[in-house]
């Protein structure tokens, strides 16, 4: 029972960590903000148990908010990015991701091995098309190494997309609002780890399946900060994906091949640094 406590606990921990760097993000441009923010925040998420599945996890969550505006290293909404190199345009940053874990109680995968939870990390190139008060375009290239939490390598996927964001004064603050649109590309053996059925795993219902590198799926995201007060922000995050053109999506592990997830909650920052510097944060 510990364990199933436990087990639960950091999985509900890593959704909340996935779902907090891609809920909320604001605009590179001239406006000001403090160095830091310390807070907390609350809401509720659900999303697939893994990309295709048709079964989800969907938890109330609760998460500190920490923001630091570093001129190198920044922890922000859109996770923890070390700046090696920038210019007006060009960036290079860390891409961070992850996969959540997949018991064998989930019935398309009933008897055969679990999936660990997953992190994914590398370089993320990013360049400003385009920037105004208002508005902002930006284009972007992620590639990411996926290793286990037992430390085994499980491939890797490579991530194109294009970045719209939008900002505009309301009573309470600025309302932003960004959306991604990209694709999703893995490796052989990434794909595999998710959608392929070993013949020793073959059933009448699911058939062996040998997964091949290629496109996975394309998918479109849209995120909301709307201020509700100086120090209070609704959150919100939406994702549709679809695997409709994707490589795996013969896999018999493929139930839906058009999803969406989504999130909705709360920040409340209770403490920031005098110190002002620019906002420039993606």
């Amino acid at each position: 029972m510990k364990m199933n406590i436990r087990s639960n606990f950091f999985r509900t921990l890593f959704c909340v960590g996935l779902l907090i760097t891609g809920i909320t993000s604001a605009q590179a441009d001239e406006e000001k903000a403090p160095l830091w923010e310390v807070g907390v925040g609350a809401g509720a998420f659900s999303l697939p148990q893994y990309m295709g599945s048709d079964e989800r996890y969907t938890y109330p969550f609760a998460f500190p908010y920490l923001i630091y505006r570093g001129e190198r290293l920044r922890l922000d909404r859109s996770g923890l990015r070390n700046r090696i190199f920038d210019t007006d345009r060009l960036s290079l940053d860390l891409s961070l991701s992850g996969g959540l874990p997949v018991k064998n109680s989930n019935r398309a995968r009933a008897g055969m091995p679990k999936i660990y939870l997953t992190g994914e990390i590398g370089p993320l190139i990013r360049w400003q098309i385009s920037d105004s008060e208002r508005i902002g375009w930006s284009a972007n290239l992620a590639s990411r190494a996926a290793i286990n939490i037992r430390g085994k390598y499980v491939g890797w996927v490579t991530e194109p997309y294009l970045r719209y964001i939008y900002r505009t004064p309301v009573s309470n603050g600025n309302l932003r609002i960004k959306t991604d649109i990209g694709a999703l590309y893995g490796s052989q053996k990434y794909h595999h780890t998710y959608y392929g059925v070993d013949p020793i795993y073959a059933t009448a219902t699911r058939p062996a399946y040998q997964a091949k590198a290629g496109l996975h799926s394309i998918y479109v995201k849209a995120r909301v900060r709307y201020p509700l007060g100086d120090n209070l922000e609704l959150f919100t995050s939406l994702q549709a994906r679809s695997m409709r053109s994707g490589v795996v999506k013969d896999s018999p592990l493929v139930k839906s091949k058009v999803y969406t997830t989504a999130a909705l909650g709360v920040v409340w920052i209770f403490a920031t640094s005098d110190e002002m510097v620019m906002r420039n944060e993606e």
